[in-house]
C-alpha cells in the first residue's frame, strides 16, 4: 500500500507535537489505512518495515472483546462530520496487552474532493488513575484546542476541568469562566431531566460510547438559547463507576432554525392544500347546484314534447352549454384529484361492446347534427375487468374531441382485445377522424395539463386544455398509455391501449336497462332545501310509481323518518339546522335502518366517504342523471318484507 505522509508544514508541526507527546496519528482514505506516523508502529508493537496495515488486519490488532466495537467507532467516522473518542485494548505480537485512547474525525474535502479521517492515538497503560490521565493527554488537548466543537471534560462531584477554546464561539464563555461550574447550570432548564435521564440509561446499559447525539437547548453567555448537539462518552473506573464524561459539543442552532423553517414551510403548504380543497369543494357545490336544475329542467321539457323547431333548438343549446359547463367543472376536480394522488380506481366487469356502443351513443346525436358518420367497430365483445367509469370517461374525451374537430367526413371508433401471455387481456382503442388534422411537431406537447394545439383553439370550441392530460394520467394509474398520430392535413388518430384482467362473469345489464321500473311501489322521504332541486326531484320521480314526502333541513328529516316507515331516504349533504351526515347519524341512533342515499353536490372522494361514515349507504351526484337515480331506487330501496317487519 501506498502510504500519505503529512504535505504541508501545519501537518509537520502537528505531527511534531503529538510524537513529542508520545501520541501515535493516522490518516484514513477511501476505507483503507493510508499512513501512521513512527510512534503507532511502537504503540502496535510493529516494525515499521511490515508497512501501514489494512483496515482489516488492524482490527486483528485490537484485544477480541474490543475488535467490534472499535470497527462500529471507525465506521461511524465514514458517516458524520462529528469526532469519535475511543478506549480499547491493543494486543502485542508478544500478546501484551496494551490500554489505548484513540480520537478521530472526518475532515473536509480536500482540493480533489477526497474525504480523509484523521486521529491520534494514545498509550494510557500506565497511567495511575484518571486524573492523572487528563493531565498527560497533552496530544489530545491539541486537537481538541483546534476544533471548532467545544470539547468538555466533567469530573464527577467536580464539575467541568477542562473546556476547549471554542466554548467562546458556543456558548459566549472563555475556558476559565466555565471551569468547575456543573454542566446543568449550561442547560435549558426544561431539557436538563432529559438528558439526565438518557445518561442514566446509559450508565445503566453500561454504554459507554455511543453513535448517536442528544439534542438539547443551551443557554448562552448573553441569556438567549443555543440548540446544541452533543456526543458524550463515558469514563468508569475499575469498579464499574462512573467517574468523568467527556463531551464534544456541537452548535447547531442554524441546522434548527432551516428545520423550523421547512417545518413552517410545509405545515403552510398542507395549509394552503386543506384551502385548495375547500375550495373546489365548495366551488363543485356552488356550480352543480344551479346545473342540476338548468339540465334537469331541460330534460324534462325536452321529454314533453309540444315545442316548436326553434324552442327545441335553443332548448338543445342550454342543455350543451350546461353539459359543457359540467365537464368543466369534472375535468378541474379529476385533475386535482389526480395531481394530490387521492384518486382510486373502482374495477368491475364490463363489456368490450356495451363500453364502446353506449358511449358513441352518447355522441351520435351530436355528430349527426354535424352532418357526421360516427361509427363502432367491436371485433370481440370481451368480458374485462377494469374501471369502466373511468374507460368511459378517456373514451368519451376522445370521442368528443374527434367530433368537436371535425366539420365534415366521419368519426370511427375501433376496439381490439388481444389476449397476454401473463393471462390479462390488452385492450387496444383508437379513434380516428377526418378532421383538420394535427401539427405532428405539437402532438405530444397536447398531453401536457391546460395544453391546447394552438391559444386560438380554446377561444374557437372551448375548454381547459386538461381532457388528454386527465386521459394520460388515469391510463398511467392503469398501467396503460396514450398517444397520437396525424400527418397534419387529412384527420388525425388518437389511441390508447391498457392491459385488464379477463373475467368469465355474466353479462350485467347495461346502465340504459338497469332499473328501467321499479318492481314494487315506493315511498320516499327527500330532504332537500333547495326548492328548484325540490321540484325537479318531483318531477323526475313523478313519473315513476314513488310516493314522495319533501322536508327542508335535517332535523325535519329525523323527525319524519320517526313517524313515517320509508323505503328510502335522500339526504342532501348540506342544509341548515342540521346537514345530512347528522341528520344520518340521528336516524341510525334512534335504531331506524331504512336506507339512505345522499342526493348531493358534494362529489369529492372524501366527501362521499363522509357520507358512507355517517350511515348511508349510496350517493347520486348533482346534476342528477335520472339513470342513476332509478338505479339507486332499485338497489336500495328496503324491500317489502322488511317494510311490513317495521310496520
Amino acid at each position: 500500500m501506498t502510504e500519505h505522509t503529512p504535505e504541508t508544514e501545519s501537518d509537520g508541526i502537528a505531527l511534531a507535537a503529538l510524537e513529542s507527546s508520545g501520541a501515535g496519528w493516522w490518516r484514513i482514505l477511501d476505507v483503507e489505512t493510508a499512513w501512521w506516523s513512527p510512534r503507532m508502529y511502537e504503540l502496535f508493537g510493529r516494525k515499521a518495515e511490515d508497512g501501514v496495515p489494512s483496515i482489516q488486519e488492524l482490527y486483528k490488532l485490537y484485544h477480541p472483546d474490543d475488535a467490534t466495537l472499535a470497527a462500529r467507532s471507525i465506521m461511524s467516522l465514514f458517516r458524520s462530520d462529528e469526532p469519535v473518542s475511543l478506549r480499547y485494548r491493543a494486543v502485542h505480537p508478544s500478546g501484551e496487552v496494551r490500554q489505548h485512547l484513540t480520537w478521530g474525525r472526518r475532515q473536509p474535502p480536500d482540493d480533489q474532493g477526497r474525504r480523509w479521517l484523521v486521529g491520534m492515538v494514545l498509550d494510557i497503560t500506565d497511567q495511575v488513575d484518571d486524573e492523572h490521565l487528563i493531565e498527560d493527554k497533552r496530544a489530545f488537548r491539541f486537537v481538541a484546542d483546534h476544533t471548532s466543537d467545544m470539547v468538555v471534560r466533567h469530573r464527577m462531584g467536580v464539575g467541568i476541568t477542562y473546556v476547549s477554546p471554542a466554548s467562546h464561539a458556543v456558548l459566549g464563555y472563555s475556558p476559565a469562566e466555565m471551569l468547575g461550574r456543573e454542566p446543568a447550570s449550561l442547560v435549558h432548564p426544561d431539557d436538563v431531566q432529559r438528558i439526565r435521564t438518557l445518561l442514566a440509561d446509559r450508565i445503566a446499559r453500561r454504554e459507554t460510547v455511543s453513535t448517536a447525539g442528544y439534542e438539547y437547548r443551551g443557554i448562552h453567555k448573553d441569556g438567549h438559547e443555543v440548540w446544541l448537539e452533543a456526543n458524550p462518552r463515558l469514563v468508569v473506573n475499575g469498579a464499574g463507576e462512573m467517574t468523568e464524561i467527556v463531551d464534544v459539543v456541537r452548535d447547531i442552532t442554524a441546522r434548527k432554525q432551516a428545520e423550523a423553517e421547512l417545518h413552517a414551510a410545509r405545515i403552510g403548504a398542507e395549509a394552503a392544500s386543506r384551502a385548495k380543497s375547500e375550495f373546489l369543494a365548495n366551488m363543485s357545490h356552488e356550480l352543480r347546484t344551479p346545473l342540476t336544475s338548468i339540465l334537469g329542467f331541460s330534460r324534462l321539457i325536452g321529454a314533453g314534447g309540444g315545442l316548436s323547431e326553434g324552442d327545441r333548438g335553443y332548448l338543445d343549446l342550454i342543455r350543451s352549454a350546461g353539459e359543457t359547463l359540467l365537464t368543466v367543472v369534472n375535468d378541474i376536480l379529476d385533475f386535482s384529484k389526480l395531481e394530490a394522488g387521492a384518486l382510486s380506481l373502482d374495477p368491475e366487469p364490463f363489456s368490450v361492446a356495451a363500453l364502446g356502443e353506449g358511449a358513441t351513443a352518447l355522441l351520435r346525436e351530436q355528430a349527426e347534427a354535424k352532418g357526421l358518420t360516427l361509427t363502432c367497430e367491436v371485433d370481440d365483445d370481451a368480458r374485462l375487468t377494469g374501471d369502466v367509469t373511468r374507460l368511459r370517461q378517456v373514451l368519451l374525451n376522445l370521442l368528443s374531441n374527434a367530433v368537436k374537430f371535425t366539420a365534415s367526413g366521419s368519426v370511427r371508433l375501433t376496439m381490439t382485445t388481444d389476449g397476454r401471455a401473463d393471462g390479462t387481456t390488452l385492450l387496444q382503442v383508437s379513434v380516428t377522424d377526418t378532421g383538420c388534422g394535427l401539427d405532428p411537431a405539437h402532438i405530444d406537447q397536447m398531453f401536457d395539463r391546460f395544453t391546447q394545439a394552438d391559444g386560438s383553439v380554446s377561444r374557437k370550441f372551448g375548454g381547459t386544455g386538461l381532457g388528454l392530460a386527465i386521459s394520460r394520467r388515469l391510463l398511467d394509474i392503469m398501467g396503460g398509455e396514450i398517444g397520437a398520430s396525424s400527418d397534419g392535413a387529412t384527420g388525425s388518430s388518437f389511441w390508447f391501449r391498457v392491459p385488464l384482467a379477463t373475467t368469465q362473469t355474466e353479462q350485467t345489464e347495461s346502465d340504459e336497462q338497469a332499473g328501467a321500473a321499479l318492481e314494487r311501489p315506493l315511498r320516499v322521504l327527500l330532504a332537500e332545501d333547495n326548492p328548484a332541486n325540490q321540484t325537479l326531484i318531483a318531477a323526475l320521480l313523478g313519473s315513476m310509481d314513488v310516493a314522495l314526502d319533501m322536508v327542508e333541513n335535517g332535523e325535519e328529516a329525523v323527525r319524519a323518518a320517526a313517524s313515517t316507515a320509508y323505503d328510502l331516504i335522500l339526504m342532501d349533504m348540506q342544509m341548515p339546522l342540521m346537514d345530512g351526515p347528522a341528520a344520518t347519524r340521528a336516524i341510525r341512533a334512534s335504531g331506524d335502518l331504512t336506507p339512505v342515499v345522499a342526493l348531493t353536490a358534494n362529489v369529492l372522494p372524501e366527501q362521499i366517504e363522509q357520507c358512507r361514515a355517517a350511515g348511508m349507504q349510496g350517493h347520486v351526484a348533482k346534476p342528477i342523471d335520472p339513470r342513476a337515480l332509478m338505479a339507486a331506487l332499485s338497489e336500495y330501496a328496503r324491500p317489502a318484507h322488511e317494510k311490513a317487519a317495521a310496520a
